[in-house]
């Protein structure tokens, strides 16, 4: 209804697909977005020297990744899973064992069918009070096994493989854009570009 409303991609992506599951509601396919998008991740607090241990089992519909010093999606989601020391001042209070030294992080226990990743290109400049577009080079693979980004206790008896099937691009800068994908729709090494400023459809194909 907004179609002039300046909007964040991965804000829109959610409001989306909350408008899809509203309107899927009380059909046969009442569960559909959340059987195709939903992930499973855990935020865990573990002590180094005495017995505690708290997880907090969290959902996700898309991967938020940082793009700022990372070459590739691999290395990206690697920073993601890096736990945070908690020592000296910034020890973690337990109720049974006071202040103790931890690890602090984020694990995936379970990828969704279809994944969608949202990079984040822009951040914040305190120097300046301003955001900026990170235009940094960033890669990603035609394929890309996730099943050593997968908790060590997570299932991992089916296939953690997937396929690129989507790439959304942002031209312009931090206030203002343009958003054009490129999608393939089959397993055909076959790319199409939609792109709603250019009138004639175009398409590119990429070698396998």
């Amino acid at each position: 209804k907004e179609t002039m409303r300046q909007q964040d991609v991965q804000e829109f992506c959610r409001v989306l697909m909350q408008n899809l599951e509203d309107k899927l509601k009380n059909t046969d396919l009442a569960s559909t977005i959340n059987d195709l998008f939903r992930g499973h991740s855990r935020t865990y607090i573990r002590c180094k020297n005495v017995p505690y241990n708290k997880e907090i089992p969290e959902d996700f519909k898309d991967l938020s990744l940082v793009v700022k010093n990372c070459k590739n999606l691999e290395e990206s989601l690697k920073r993601e899973l890096e736990p945070q020391v908690l020592d000296g001042d910034d020890m973690y209070e337990t109720d049974e064992y006071g202040k103790q030294e931890a690890i602090m992080g984020v694990e995936f226990t379970e990828f969704p069918s279809v994944l969608h990743i949202h990079l984040r290109r822009f951040d914040r400049d305190f120097e300046r009070n301003t955001c900026v577009k990170i235009n940094d080079r960033f890669e990603f693979p035609a394929e890309i096994d996730l099943s050593e980004f997968l908790a060590a206790d997570a299932d991992k008896t089916k296939s953690q493989v997937y396929d690129l099937y989507g790439v959304l691009i942002h031209s312009g800068g931090s206030m203002c854009g343009h958003y054009y994908a490129y999608l393939r729709i089959s397993q055909d090494p076959q790319w199409y570009r939609f792109d709603d400023q250019n009138s004639l459809a175009g398409h590119i194909s990429i070698g396998v």
